[in-house]
């Protein structure tokens, strides 16, 4: 056997994918597995779990790639550690994590035993992220575009890529990032857990751009607005630290000089400057990205253009490009963050021995379970107030779930493979119907108890989705957000976001079928060929299995889970 693994390792959102030959064969996070959000570190069980569930040998792999390259950028990362951290604390935790890629074979083996001989490639960050969107998308040749926090001392490429290489043609490096600025603004409104800045996408609609000219004045320092005013942060100083093993933490990227500039009280901040703030650095978000797409047209090297590292999640700042009418094809991954790094350099190593690949356009990668499982399982649960169905029939269940959505009940679904990276896209996912106006707060009540400015998202019929929205993206990952039409806006109010928007899934029959034509079933009865989507979570990662499904059903109110061909209703 020709294996290949790739591995996103002592970063957040540790990872692994499988490949046997060129065919990707399973991938998973390892925050579904130790149940810690973003968790950080070599994904050992992982690693377990993909060989056992694959039934492979330790011995049959041959290689594992990982997403990052101590020798890349060396140029830059020598002078700049030399200047600035030389014989300070910091000097000993960038020498720690450059050990700790070295030693990756050495936590192998000692983890998985002496059978495991593999090598070891390193891949540079951003070419392992933008391997991850270039090569899944089928195009001959696009524009690459990678924008993050930091890896491998940058935080911006733009990549010219084709079937024969893929070759960087532009970079931004530390301590320059407008992932870190986007990150600092998510801090300081409020939200300071590492990956949290989808909260403060979510809010930002909620709010006024009054800060835009501010930002805009004091926090850049060129007006190409490529470097950060360095002034107003910390991570570039020598006692700013970050925990990348276990959960990640990291300090105040942010001063106390923003105060000052932005005129606010470092106290507290009220709800209206929390929202201004959110939409500001939203504005500035997007604007950036229209300047870099002022770039990427005059390069004219091509009309596709593929998109991944962390900010590729903004989905609001996506539709910037989703509208520009010089691309005539955009993709996104479906993990375009760092767990989808795994994938990457996987994809990267490869591309020098396959000219193509097989299964990259599916998501759902992971683990599923089969009814002889679940029915063992749910002999565990016997004394809960419970009641336990079979069905053998596919088309009933979808009948009973389609009528149940209707009276207005919130239900589990879980069938299938799990989905790789951070969205639920109908396999791990809580459904609802999108009709009721006073749901998003139904579900935030019954299960979720999060905030309620958070839009939940709306899943369409992908032969549908012209007549509802006013792209035609095929946005099958739930990469953008899109304008709902305006007359269809009151038909489906529990996805429509305050600004008439929705981060939508088109849902193909050929990535999900089951999915499909349960929305169709659906469809058929209400004509309206949409589902609310919302992760099956209750603050915590995706649910990996079904007792992580169970315990999550009886923690809640949710109304229905179904387990496969088990449907499950309290008594």
């Amino acid at each position: 056997m020709e294996i290949t693994i790739g591995i996103n390792a002592n970063h957040a959102d540790s990872s692994i994918c499988i490949f046997s030959k060129n065919k990707l064969i399973f991938a998973i996070e390892e925050e579904r597995l130790n149940r810690i959000k973003h968790w950080a570190g070599v994904p050992i069980e992982s690693l377990k779990q993909g060989l056992e569930y694959c039934n492979i040998k330790t011995s049959d792999v041959k290689n594992v790639t990982l997403n990052t390259n101590p020798f890349s950028n060396l140029n830059k990362k020598i002078p700049y550690y030399l200047t600035n951290f030389l014989f300070s604390k910091k000097s000993k935790e960038i020498i720690k994590r450059q050990k700790l890629k070295f030693n990756l074979k050495k936590e192998l083996i000692k983890h998985l035993g002496s059978d495991f001989k593999a090598n070891i490639h390193y891949v540079d960050h951003h070419l392992s992220h933008i391997s991850s969107a270039f090569y899944p998308s089928g195009f001959d040749q696009a524009v690459g575009l990678t924008i993050d926090g930091f890896g491998d001392f940058c935080s911006f490429t733009i990549s010219e890529c084709s079937r024969e290489h893929i070759k960087v043609i532009d970079k931004i490096f530390f301590p320059h990032s407008l992932g870190l600025f986007y990150e600092a603004f998510t801090q300081l409104i409020g939200f300071e857990k590492y990956g949290e800045e989808y909260k403060m996408m979510g809010l930002s609609s909620y709010g006024k751009p009054k800060y835009k000219d501010k930002i805009l004045n004091n926090f850049f320092t060129d007006k190409n607005y490529k470097k950060l005013n360095l002034n107003l942060f910390n991570h570039h100083k020598r006692k700013f630290t970050y925990n990348f093993s276990g959960e990640p933490k990291q300090n105040k990227i942010f001063n106390e000089n923003v105060f000052n500039i932005l005129s606010l009280n470092n106290e507290k901040l009220s709800d209206t400057e929390i929202k201004d703030l959110a939409c500001s650095c939203q504005y500035i978000f997007e604007l950036m990205l229209e300047k870099v797409i002022d770039r990427i047209i005059k390069l004219n090297f091509s009309k596709n253009i593929v998109y991944a590292g962390g900010c590729a999640l903004n989905s609001l700042a996506n539709m910037k490009i989703v509208k520009n009418k010089y691309f005539e094809k955009l993709f996104i991954p479906y993990a375009p963050g760092d767990a989808g790094g795994s994938i990457g350099s996987a994809l990267h190593f490869l591309s020098k021995n396959h000219s193509s690949f097989e299964n990259l356009s599916t998501p759902y990668l992971g683990p599923e379970y089969s009814n002889s499982y679940i029915k063992n399982l749910l002999n565990d649960y016997k004394s809960k107030n419970i009641k336990i169905n079979f069905y053998s029939d596919i088309e009933a269940i979808d009948n009973l779930i389609v009528s149940e959505l209707i009276k207005k009940n919130v239900i589990g679904i879980f069938r299938g493979r799990m989905e790789f990276g951070p969205r639920a896209l109908g396999n791990r996912s809580i459904i609802a119907s999108p009709c009721f106006s006073d749901m998003k707060d139904i579900i935030n009540l019954k299960i979720k108890k999060r905030e309620n400015f958070r839009p939940f998202a709306p899943s369409i019929l992908d032969n549908c989705k012209n007549d509802w929205f006013e792209t035609d993206f095929k946005n099958f990952y739930m990469s953008s957000v899109e304008q709902i039409k305006k007359e269809k806006q009151k038909i489906i109010p529990a996805v429509t976001h305050i600004d008439g928007t929705g981060r939508v899934q088109s849902v193909s029959k050929s990535i999900n079928e089951k999915y499909y034509n349960l929305i169709n079933s659906f469809y058929k009865k209400t004509n309206v060929p949409v589902i609310l989507n919302t992760s099956f979570n209750e603050n915590e990662p995706i649910v990996l299995n079904p007792r992580h499904a169970l315990e999550c059903f009886l923690r809640t109110n949710m109304d229905l889970l179904v387990l496969e061909n088990y449907v499950i209703q309290r008594i």
